[in-house]
């Protein structure tokens, strides 16, 4: 269990694969400041991050944080304390169109194909930044304490597999100041903090490696490369949803994306949303409760581009010993940035 740092974000255009200058910087800026203060005072956005992921460690004995979903355990025995803060409902529309989702994502697969290759100056590699938001939760003895934990991730990636990843960790958001205490008596940090990992050639994020492939097919067995079978189907949305804020996706490996979501079983068009970065997407969800809890696995695509905007995680009729409102985002995150740039020295 970790505490968490400043995000400090500089929004991408609706259109990923797309450079900006400093005037959009400066509006993404702005943007970003908006959504940070949008989720702080609705009850940011708790994330549990999904099977292949930066994963927070524990910040003590006694309190161990475990990535996707599920809790820290500890030994103290209190009354339960408020529910904790998670982030206010995104307001889903209609869907766009009255077609099966699967016929509606080989639409926007064939929008994404249509889109011109981005771009790429002499010298640049992959960069790509996103805001996330999880919750991360301890029990112990019968109560629970919870924290939003908003996190900056941002990353560059050369040709070769060489890069670097910083996360950033702005301070846990807590409802109540009972949770914060019981939070910080289990071991739980509520300060800052900013993690680098530098990869030398050949060992950028494991699992993710290579050439995306740009066909449906080959692209799951690429992502499931080296793991065991999924439980369930819902695994390749989630891994889809970790992809697209590690790599830079051009238009043939979004076509490839969108077209395995729409041959995954259970996939359902959730509508028409704003995202909160306040960019207009369509909205795809798989319901399961592989992971344990009944939760609705959502992705935001940009129906212009066929650029994923978001992913989010809701638990949909029990939480289980976690204490939020049901229901409850417990996951988020913002693809905010992909483009090429100069690897940092």
């Amino acid at each position: 269990m970790k505490a968490i740092d400043e995000v400090r974000q500089l929004l991408g255009g609706l259109d990923p694969t797309r450079n900006t200058g400093p005037a959009e910087d400066a509006r993404h800026e702005r943007d970003l400041a908006r959504i940070l203060s949008v989720d702080r005072t609705a009850g940011a956005a708790g994330r549990a991050t999904p099977r292949r992921r930066f994963v927070l460690a524990a910040a003590a004995a006694g309190v161990v944080a475990v990535a996707g979903g599920a809790v820290a355990i500890g030994i103290d025995r209190q009354p339960q304390p408020a529910y904790a803060a998670t982030p206010a409902l995104l307001d889903y529309g209609p869907p766009a169109s009255a077609e099966p989702a699967s016929v509606r994502l080989r639409r926007l697969a064939a929008v994404a194909a249509a889109q011109p290759m981005p771009p790429r100056p002499a010298g640049t590699v992959e960069h790509l930044e996103s805001a996330n938001w999880f919750l991360n939760s301890s029990i112990s003895g019968g109560r629970t304490a919870s924290a939003v934990v908003p996190q900056q991730w941002e990353s560059w990636r050369s040709d070769d597999d060489a890069g670097r990843m910083v996360r950033k960790d702005l301070p846990p958001i807590f409802r109540s100041d009972v949770d914060r205490r019981q939070w910080q008596k289990w071991g739980g940090r509520v300060d800052s903090s900013r993690e680098v990992r530098d990869y030398a050639a050949g060992e950028f994020y494991r699992g993710f490696r290579g050439e995306v492939p740009t066909d449906a097919g080959v692209l799951r067995d690429w992502l499931r490369a080296g793991t065991s079978a999924p439980p369930a189907p819902v695994q390749y949305l989630e891994d889809v949803a970790q992809l697209a804020g590690i790599r830079l996706l051009n238009p043939a490996q979004r076509a490839a994306v969108l077209t395995l979501l729409a041959d995954l079983p259970g996939i359902a068009a959730a509508g028409t949303v704003t995202d909160r970065a306040g960019r207009a997407g369509e909205a795809f969800s798989i319901t399961s409760d592989a992971h344990g809890l009944p939760a609705q696995y959502t992705v935001i695509v940009d129906p212009r581009t066929g650029t994923l905007l978001g992913y989010e995680e809701m638990l949909t009729t029990t939480a289980g010993k976690l204490n939020v409102t049901i229901p409850a985002v417990i996951t988020y995150r913002s693809y905010l940035k992909a483009e090429y740039a100069s690897m940092p020295r």
